[in-house]
């Protein structure tokens, strides 16, 4: 199996070789959005263990037949005021999003978790409001790379986060998020190689301890799609998970709640098909198509929902208890 070519024209090529529309179309294919309850340097040779029911799927088609329940849409609330002095009022959660099509899938989750939440496109220049009245801030992916942290798009979200941070702000940050993350906090990202697909990641001793990560056991199947990679943890960082090619899969501010994932754990099986079989370019690269789409039938086993409900969890109890 060979990594794409060059990772800048790659990157900035993303949404194309990924297959925007057919993730667009997947997603608003999906069910009506349930009404909301009360309430992803050393290398590592990963083996799972975890042995999961799974449904397999022996022999997967360029469209899927299973009706998918893990991602419904929903229309994102434009603006959440909730009542402070309410321990049982619903989350108040903000996307900042850095791609167009990545606010439809972590709306899903949500909304399955009885959650809307509000989206800023931080790709388009909508403005980064003030982070510190949200109980939880979801920092998602986009098509950037190391070399563009500094641009201008980022200054005020950077001042934003960070006072967030400074506050004690719950905050999950998705690959781009991820690496901006570690960036900001003094952590370096650089080019790596190509993970694409479904691969697993190994949980170290810390992460088997670790909220985020409870109950996912010693190894778990997740969806990545990056080359860049955090290949220094800032201050204070705590490595949690590891991949073969990238050893910081998941790593969390110590003492804090604030988290980075490098895989995608918003993504099922069903939008992971549309984007590997809308990549027309990846199996002239050597990769077997159909194995990677099987591979996430599968291996699949909830990780949206319990990744995003472990987070959720994590922040009622931080917020319970401040």
């Amino acid at each position: 199996m060979s990594d794409p070519p060059s990772r800048r024209v790659t990157r900035r090529a993303f949404l194309q070789l990924a297959g925007v529309s057919t993730v667009l179309a997947a997603c608003s294919a999906l069910p009506a959005s349930p009404t909301p309850s009360p309430e992803p340097t050393p290398t590592l040779t990963v083996t799972p263990t975890q042995t999961p029911t799974r449904t397999p799927t022996a022999t997967p088609t360029p469209t899927p037949t299973a009706t998918p329940t893990p991602t419904p849409t929903v229309t994102p609330s434009a603006t959440a005021s909730p009542t402070a002095t309410s321990t049982n009022r619903p989350l108040s959660i903000i996307s900042l999003i850095h791609g167009p099509y990545r606010a439809l899938v972590v709306d899903g989750v949500l909304s399955r978790l009885g959650l809307t939440s509000t989206n800023i496109r931080v790709d388009q220049a909508e403005a980064v409001p003030e982070l510190t009245g949200y109980d939880a801030v979801v920092f998602a992916g986009g098509e950037y790379g190391p070399d563009e942290f500094e641009l201008p798009i980022f200054q005020a979200e950077r001042e934003r986060v960070l006072a967030a941070l400074q506050a004690q702000v719950p905050i999950l940050g998705i690959c781009l998020g991820n690496q901006l993350l570690a960036h900001w906090l003094g952590g370096k990202v650089s080019a790596g190689r190509w993970e694409i697909g479904w691969l697993p990641v190994a949980v170290n001793e810390a992460g088997r301890s670790d909220p985020l990560l409870a109950g996912l056991g010693e190894s778990f199947h997740a969806f990545l799609w990056h080359g860049d990679q955090v290949t220094r943890l800032p201050e204070g960082g705590v490595l949690l998970a590891s991949s073969e090619r990238c050893p910081v899969q998941v790593f969390r501010l110590q003492g804090k709640p604030v988290w980075g994932v490098q895989f995608n754990p918003q993504y099922d099986p069903v939008i992971a098909e549309g984007v590997i079989r809308s990549a027309t370019t990846l199996s002239g690269r050597g990769y077997d198509i159909d194995e990677m789409v099987a591979i996430g039938y599968r291996e699949y086993d909830d990780l949206a929902g319990r990744l995003f409900g472990n987070f959720l969890s994590a922040v009622r109890s931080w917020r319970d208890s401040a």
